[in-house]
């Protein structure tokens, strides 16, 4: 792994951390949520939410070489919470050499990667549209945020006060787009030193193909600039064939590029 990828799985991870510091406690009881750290990695967990955005483990091989005990270990800390869907984020250069042994001992299977995208500190991309474009400035907004969040992930409508709580953390940096006053978009962005980490990037299902996912991406950018980032990162699902890849396809028109594909492994159905 190479150290652009090292800051990116980093930033990425305190941006997971976050949203668990900073969910409201009685969100928190009521999506079962758990953290915990194995070694290198940082597995987070939802045990009354299904959905693998908020079930799995990343940080895998930034400092050490994967090894069977760890991820037996995680394994068995989704197993302990009754977690049967579940996603481990590993690099392929991180495996040990047996790993398709390991992996189908443990009851492992492969399944559809994340690309990661990377950029540099060039001009936000121009990006009209009819929406207005705003940076959340109130728990309301936040909890908009959430809710159109929630909604496009596949999570339950119990996740947005835990997603909306990153308002509570001045790293982070909530947007959202808006067809007169009602919210149609939204994406947010962590920041940490120099780097910026995109994520949570959605749009309400009768508001699309209003251009809100480019032009929430141009306006978060532009803070990142305006903040004096010198590298940003995102991160969507492999592309594959049959799948339009409207969300790649927008990274790569922001300025990002292809940075590293890090498999999933999930347990055996």
């Amino acid at each position: 792994m190479n150290q652009v990828e090292k800051i990116s799985e980093r930033i990425e991870k305190e941006a997971l951390v976050s949203l668990h510091k900073h969910c409201p406690p009685q969100a928190a009881q009521t999506l079962g949520l758990h953290i915990s750290e194995f070694g290198d990695a940082v597995s987070a967990a939802a045990a009354n939410d299904p959905s693998v955005v908020i079930n799995r483990t990343l940080g895998l091989g930034t400092e050490n070489k994967v090894t069977q005990d760890t991820l037996e270990n995680i394994v068995g800390f989704y197993k302990s919470l009754n977690i049967v869907k579940y996603f481990i984020h590993i690099y392929p250069d991180e495996l040990p050499q047996n790993s398709r042994e390991i992996l189908d001992a443990i009851g492992l299977q492969k399944s559809r990667g994340w690309m990661k995208f990377s950029r540099d500190n060039s001009p936000a991309p121009q990006a009209p549209t009819e929406l207005d474009i705003r940076e959340a400035q109130t728990p309301e907004e936040a909890l908009a945020f959430g809710r159109i969040v929630a909604n496009a992930f596949g999570m339950t409508e119990n996740s947005a006060p835990m997603l909306a709580g990153l308002f509570n953390d001045p790293g982070w940096h909530i947007f959202l787009s808006y067809l007169g006053d009602s919210p149609a978009g939204a994406g947010a962005m962590y920041v940490s030193g120099e780097s910026a980490w995109m994520e949570w990037g959605a749009t309400d299902p009768e508001f699309r193909r209003r251009g809100s996912q480019a032009a929430i991406m141009s306006a978060r950018i532009q803070k990142a600039l305006d903040l004096g980032c010198k590298q940003m990162f995102t991160e969507t699902g492999e592309a594959v064939e049959g799948d339009p890849q409207h969300s790649y396809k927008n990274i790569l028109k922001a300025g990002f590029t292809e940075s590293v594909l890090r498999e999933n492994y999930s347990p055996k159905s």
